[in-house]
């Protein structure tokens, strides 16, 4: 009897009536479509259509359910987490642009060092926070609670009254926040597959872009129907008015997030569901976490995976981040509280959709060291143009535009990783931990030496050492692309 596999369906090939072997699904056929019953399993063409965008409605029936339970709990869970979480990350930025500025005098550095202190608080709670997950607390819980309480720290910015108490509310937002995006790109990354996983991580790093949409139309409807109300200013009642937005999401993740496959105790998953997740995950290769000990610790940091990762992790954030200095330009070029806050937000458009349109290319056809460099051209491209600075208004709403692809390339190089790091699931939830441990260290410092807000709109360096990025961040992408083609000669000697 012959045995047929395709990704974690087994279909067996028996002869019937002495015909030719016809498939049969061990799927139950009475449950299956008209089009999936009698032994047969026909492609339904809006199926197949749907599936070159999203994977969970093409393939085997037991699967499709799965994956679209995970979907609506899980997936949609991160990304309205996400969503807060960068909304209460960069709030201050509209709110620097909104009056902020001159009600508080900050006409020095402090716009950066109120991002520099926030990193600060990212670097310390990082690794720690990812070792309490897989130690102690289990992250359906350790998640949400940590949520709630950059909230309420995020809310209190708002009777904040000088900069000295916004750098130390900053530190402890970052401090709290320091869970959240390592935390749900290991989430991710324990329960989908190599085909599923780079659009969703696309997807939900892009709902920071989104949130950055969203601050920037809050911002400006605040600023025009709530300034001065009961004595607030329209920048302090962005901070109260975001922490009513997350405070409901929080609550909500202590029963959407469920764990990881094999320690799942999650009201949705029923007994057949958590046997289910566990045989198909150990089939891509995921294994159940390990008991951290301090001879795990050190094979995840002596593991050549980790370090190839984070070259070209580092480079692809900081090559795109000169997209953080357009709202000073165009409030250099007197534009209006509102247009300052409103015009970046088209930018975030083009990042969800360059990378929701480059996530699906690089899990249809699996080219990620391809798409990526495609991606830094143009990034490369957006810089030299700012760069040059003396071109015409037009232009350099196109470079700054084009810059916002950039965001395309680090979802891509994040499902690369954790395929690269499948069978070691203690590497995977370190992985992108440390990663942005390096990315915030460098954002903690870079801007106050290249962007410096006293220097703003024009920098003397700034762009040229992003082009100088993503040149690092494609000979990155080529290594780790080199080292993935050899993987089993260097597994072999790992």
């Amino acid at each position: 009897m012959a045995e047929i596999k395709d990704k974690e369906v087994t279909i067996q090939a028996v002869p019937i009536s002495g015909s030719a072997a016809e498939p049969i699904s061990d799927v139950d056929s009475s449950k299956a479509p008209i089009s999936e019953r009698n032994g047969k399993q026909r492609v339904v063409w809006w199926r197949k259509a749907v599936g070159l965008i999203w994977d969970s409605v093409e393939g085997d029936p037991r699967d499709r359910r799965y994956v679209q339970k995970l979907d609506s709990y899980l997936f949609s869970y991160i990304c309205f987490g996400y969503f807060i979480k960068y909304l209460d990350q960069t709030n201050y930025t509209n709110a620097f642009v909104s009056g902020m500025k001159e009600d508080l005098h900050l006409y020095g550095n402090e716009r950066n060092w109120l991002n520099t202190y926030f990193n600060i608080g990212i670097i310390i709670g990082t690794i720690p926070s990812q070792m309490i997950q897989l130690k102690y607390v289990r992250p359906s819980i350790w998640i949400p609670a940590c949520e709630i309480v950059w909230t309420a720290l995020v809310m209190a910015m708002a009777g904040a009254k000088n900069v000295k108490t916004l750098y130390v509310l900053r530190f402890f937002v970052g401090l709290a926040e320091a869970c959240s995006f390592p935390g749900y790109a290991a989430l991710l990354g324990g329960w989908y597959g190599p085909t599923q996983l780079t659009k969703r991580v696309a997807i939900f790093e892009q709902t920071s872009a989104i949130a950055s949409m969203f601050s920037g139309y809050l911002q400006a409807a605040l600023y025009k129907g709530l300034n001065g109300r009961l004595g607030l200013a329209g920048w302090r009642w962005l901070f109260i008015f975001d922490g009513i937005i997350s405070f409901p999401i929080a609550l909500w993740g202590l029963f959407a997030i469920p764990d990881l496959p094999h320690t799942t105790k999650a009201f949705y998953w029923s007994e057949d569901d958590k046997k289910y997740g566990v045989e198909r995950i150990e089939k891509l290769g995921r294994k159940a976490p390990e008991k951290l000990t301090l001879r795990v610790i050190k094979g995840v940091y002596t593991n050549w995976r980790l370090w190839a990762f984070i070259l070209p992790y580092l480079m692809v954030a900081q090559a795109g981040s000169g997209t953080n200095y357009f709202n000073l330009w165009l409030k250099a070029e007197k534009y209006s509280v509102v247009r300052i806050n409103t015009l970046p937000t088209a930018g975030s458009a083009i990042s969800v959709v360059a990378a929701f349109a480059f996530g699906i290319v690089a899990d249809r056809t699996g080219h990620r060291w391809s798409t990526i460099v495609a991606i830094q051209i143009l990034v490369m491209i957006s810089n030299i143009l700012l760069a040059v600075w003396d071109i015409s208004k037009g232009a350099k709403f196109f470079a700054f535009y084009l810059s916002y692809v950039g965001a395309a390339a680090q979802p891509i190089v994040i499902g690369w990783g954790h395929e690269l790091s499948a069978g070691d699931p203690n590497l995977r939830q370190l992985l992108v931990a440390t990663g942005n441990i390096f990315t915030y260290c460098f954002s903690s410092w870079l801007p106050l030496a290249l962007f410096p807000t006293y220097d703003a709109p024009k920098y003397q360096y700034g762009y040229q050492i992003l082009i100088l990025f993503g040149g690092f961040a494609i000979i990155g992408t080529l290594l780790l692309h080199f080292l993935h083609s050899r993987r089993p000669k260097v597994q072999e000697i790992a």
